[in-house]
């Protein structure tokens, strides 16, 4: 099981306007996503409402957050969405990092950039000092220099796509000890390979990306998406910032400056149409799974006597009492030797067969192991959060205490017992958020795992979502229907005695 990693997140608006729009929102939910893909445990959430990104003193969300990061010397992380959402002085946001360097703490971006590697550095700088010129309204020049560069086929700054250098004539160049890698990524994809594979080789052939470590599945996907790697130069592909200063960095323009061969291409046109057809079509897959009509198994299924994948259909029958029509779905495929299979009765079927399987008596010691493992590394990520909010606590006690002092020397006045009244408010819910912290501390029992095996089926029924597609392409291999319904697993799965008799019978 991995280390967990801490992290605070921190967010910015500059100005009151943005206050009723999901600004805060749009960068909660992209430094989420990217601390889950990244193995970091948030346990501190920071922010400044309508406060300049030029003067850090006068933020008190980030002050607070420099405070408790000195607190909690085990939070390593700092996570924010852009870099100009933490600040638009080049000067004080370099001298921020240099100090957080000191103590090893890393300030990421949702885009992946680090502070503390050094080939980040340069790209760093540059975004700082473009958040400055932004705000100096500068950006406009900036944009003139880089269509200059763009038309000429420049690289336009930053690290270069994995499998390129940069030339002395600013061009990008095929590197030949990455490039390689960059063909079997595109090759194996296009021959249906799992992301899970295709890092599985590259870490066994020892490739790593630019900061040394091992490719993750969006690392992966980038790549995938990148069309410079089939000879297309782009720039500015982006979408601007919106009305309210942010920008999706999956949105691109309708327009943008692009030139087909403008870079030397490491795969074919062929190969890159091929991949993104793949993608397209598992983008689809997500959205099916989704849908009203929900087939858990699909993809999954042959007909045992001619070897084609059956797939589900709609039909409707009218075997009501009401004489109405009613949806059935149907596996089928076009041999007539096989009879449709009734989608409710097979699925039901495997998914009991996977039930009793996984949670067989001979499976559960492990899965009460691996659950409290997991279990103790989310406990360790609660007990920090408490010890901050406990930090809190106390500072705004001793703010409390003094003012009762200062009331019970007759010195109090309406406005200090309206503070005092306040501060006792923020307390009780800082107690209160304590008290729901520890709640949600848990140690799992065989009573767990049986409240967990009631709850399997219904799940893989009916929540209709990635984690459960995940799970059944982890699990079921291969199923094939035809005077039997043999069900072949993925991974060996320990079965008692028992257990087994309820297959055989």
């Amino acid at each position: 099981m991995k280390e967990k990693k801490f992290g605070f997140m921190y967010r910015r608006i500059s100005s009151h306007n943005q206050i009723g729009n999901n600004s805060f929102d749009a960068q909660k939910e992209a430094i989420q996503e990217f601390a889950a893909e990244n193995n970091i445990k948030i346990v501190g959430d920071y922010m400044d409402t309508a406060k300049t990104g030029t003067v850090i003193r006068s933020r008190v969300g980030f002050q607070n957050m420099l405070n408790d990061l000195k607190k909690h010397p085990e939070v390593k992380y700092i996570i924010i969405h852009f870099l100009d959402r933490s600040n638009r002085n080049a000067r004080d946001f370099l001298n921020v990092i240099y100090d957080l360097e000191l103590t090893g703490v890393h300030v990421l971006t949702t885009t992946g950039l680090d502070s503390m590697n050094p080939e980040d550095r340069p790209r760093i700088l540059d975004e700082a000092v473009a958040a400055e010129k932004y705000s100096l309204r500068l950006s406009q020049e900036t944009m003139k220099g880089l269509t200059v560069n763009a038309k000429e086929m420049l690289h336009n700054g930053g690290v270069p796509p994995y499998g390129y250098t940069v030339g002395q004539d600013r061009k990008l160049h095929i590197d030949p000890s990455k490039s390689p890698a960059v063909e079997r990524i595109f090759n194996m994809y296009a021959t249906g390979m799992s992301y899970e594979k295709i890092i599985e080789w590259l870490d066994k052939n020892d490739y790593k990306t630019a900061r040394g470590e091992s490719f993750r599945k969006t690392s992966i996907k980038s790549i995938l998406e990148n069309e410079k790697y089939c000879g297309n130069y782009f720039w500015n592909k982006r979408a601007g910032k919106d009305f309210r200063g942010m920008r999706n960095s999956h949105r691109l323009k309708d327009d943008y400056f692009h030139v087909e061969g403008g870079v030397p291409a490491i795969v074919s046109k062929e190969l890159f149409n091929k991949v993104q057809n793949r993608l397209s079509d598992n983008k689809n897959k997500i959205r099916s799974h989704n849908g009203k009509n929900f087939y858990p198994m699909n993809g999954r299924i042959y007909c045992s006597k001619c070897g084609k994948p059956l797939q589900g259909k709609v039909q409707y029958s009218k075997t009501n009492k009401n004489n109405e029509p009613v949806k059935q779905y149907k596996y089928s495929c076009d041999c007539p030797e096989v009879k449709t299979v009734n989608e409710k009765y097979l699925d039901d079927m495997i998914i009991y067969g996977l039930r009793e399987c996984i949670f067989s008596p001979a499976n559960l010691e492990e899965l009460l192991t691996m659950l409290n493992e997991y279990s103790e590394s989310e406990n360790q990520g609660i007990d920090l959060q408490i010890a901050i909010l406990q930090g809190k606590k106390s500072d705004i006690k001793k703010r409390h205490d003094n003012l009762m002092d200062v009331v019970e020397k007759g010195n109090g006045n309406k406005s200090i017992i309206a503070q005092i009244e306040k501060l006792q408010g923020e307390i009780e819910a800082i107690e209160e958020k304590i008290c729901v912290y520890e709640a949600s501390k848990k140690v799992f029992t065989t009573e767990d795992l049986a409240s967990i095996r009631l709850m399997f089926t219904d799940y893989v029924r009916e929540t209709h979502n990635e984690d459960v597609i995940n799970f059944i392409d982890d699990t079921v291999e291969k199923i094939e229907v035809g005077d039997y319904i043999e069900v072949k697993l993925k991974k060996n799965i320990k079965v008692d005695s028992n257990t087994k008799k309820i297959f055989n019978n």
